[in-house]
């Protein structure tokens, strides 16, 4: 166990400390003086020494291995440990608290990416083939539904164009004749046989008329297109409307480019919500579920952790990755988590209480061993711990402290640093 000292050392106890270490010195320099060569001893007897310097009091110690006063305890020496000052004490932060009971929230830690919110996108794809003529937006613009995004030449919508134009005509006309017929037919100016036959032609054409409107409607004409269409407008022109509101996050075509009916050109994306989708390792399959709560967070950004909550646990394992998919809604008002950003999650269990509980930060790894360091008389010792649960702030002591044990609850990693540094064994101080 370790022993950290903290403590002020007055300066005649400093000053009676080197005189005592000079005379010591000096006897042992008296003692082997005829035995022992200066050289190679290191211990001088020669007049002129000055022993008040403390620096040269440590020099001769060092070299000659003399003992500094008879009958000194080297265990004792070895467990004062290291003497710092006060001053370095405060600039340490040094904070105590007391072990005791606490709640521990169990999470577990999910690595994901956030992507678009499939609800919310709308994919363009053009009903008819054409030539791409005009391109009206880019990616990252801002649009509104019904917005033309971009426009097309196509021979095929001209056809279908013309053929409602031709039926319409033909529907009027025969409807024309048909009321015509009528007349004559109620006054008995007209066979039976003819006015049936007209009737039979008007129901032709009308049905003629209604499938060449329902071609220009799956090719996606409003019905205010329908009805306003004339032989003197442009029949090629295909206008690429936005379906909803939102930004343009795919572009996959160019001015001049021949386009088919079978693949998406233009993507648009709500991004007021997003997803944040996860991989879950099998392990940790049993600790996650939809309904717990997660927070967010983007590690070396900016962006605000956000807490939200899963929606979706696959129940199905992926052969490959040997992982299930997860996945939750995520507001994204500010448009900060762009789809494609990785991102880490907690997911949260519920509450669970242990006896001795400390603050996470406290817990040191030292040799090989987990510590925490406790106030022992001016000084601090290193305690060896057993872990148990944690969450982000705190952790459990299964065993090494009990109910009501002081302990450095900040500036432990001082204390360490000091400990290292200073080049001390791993078990120097007080035993385990």
């Amino acid at each position: 166990m370790k022993r950290v000292t903290f403590h002020r050392v007055p300066v005649v106890t400093i000053l009676a400390l080197i005189l005592l270490i000079a005379f010591s010195v000096t006897g042992c320099q008296d003692a082997h003086a005829e035995d022992v060569h200066e050289e190679s001893s290191g211990c001088s007897a020669g007049d002129g020494h000055d022993h008040g310097a403390e620096e040269e009091v440590v020099e001769v110690e060092e070299s000659t291995g003399c003992s500094v006063g008879d009958g000194h305890d080297h265990d004792e020496e070895e467990e004062a440990g290291i003497v710092l000052s006060q001053q370095n004490f405060e600039a340490a932060g040094i904070e105590l608290a007391v072990a005791g009971p606490g709640s521990i929230d169990q999470h577990i830690q999910l690595l994901g990416e956030i992507s678009l919110n499939n609800d919310r996108m709308s994919h363009v794809v053009p009903p008819v083939a054409g030539i791409v003529e005009e391109i009206r937006v880019q990616i990252g613009d801002q649009v509104q539904a019904g917005d033309v995004l971009a426009v097309l030449s196509s021979r095929d919508l001209a056809e279908a164009r013309t053929q409602y134009l031709r039926a319409r005509g033909r529907r009027n006309l025969s409807y024309t004749m048909y009321s015509d017929q009528r007349e004559l037919y109620d006054n008995n100016f007209l066979s039976e046989q003819d006015y049936l036959i007209s009737r039979q032609e008007h129901t032709e054409a009308n049905i003629e008329f209604q499938a060449a409107r329902q071609t220009l409607g799956n090719l996606g004409l409003s019905d205010s297109e329908i009805n306003s269409l004339s032989s003197g407008d442009l029949l090629t022109r295909q206008e690429l409307k936005a379906p909803i509101s939102g930004t343009v996050v795919h572009l996959d075509f160019a001015p001049g480019e021949i386009v088919g009916d079978d693949a998406t050109v233009l993507t648009v994306a709500d991004l007021s919500s997003v997803w944040v989708e996860f991989d879950v390792l099998q392990t940790d399959l049993g600790s996650v579920r939809a309904g717990q709560s997660i927070t967010v967070f983007a590690s070396e950004t900016e962006i605000p952790e956000a807490t939200t909550v899963l929606d979706f646990v696959s129940p199905v394992i992926n052969r490959s990755t040997r992982t299930a998919r997860a996945r939750a809604e995520l507001p994204n008002p500010h448009g900060h988590w762009m789809p494609g950003l990785f991102v880490t999650a907690h997911a949260f269990s519920p509450l669970s209480e242990a006896p001795v509980v400390v603050h996470k930060e406290s817990v040191q790894s030292l040799d090989g061993e987990i510590i925490v360091f406790v106030p022992q008389d001016d000084a601090f010792e290193t305690v060896p711990v057993v872990l148990g649960r944690s969450n982000r702030t705190h952790v459990e002591i299964e065993s090494g402290l009990r109910q009501g044990d002081r302990y450095v609850s900040k500036g432990s990693f001082a204390l360490k640093a000091e400990i290292v540094t200073s080049g001390l064994d791993s078990h120097a101080g007080h035993g385990h």
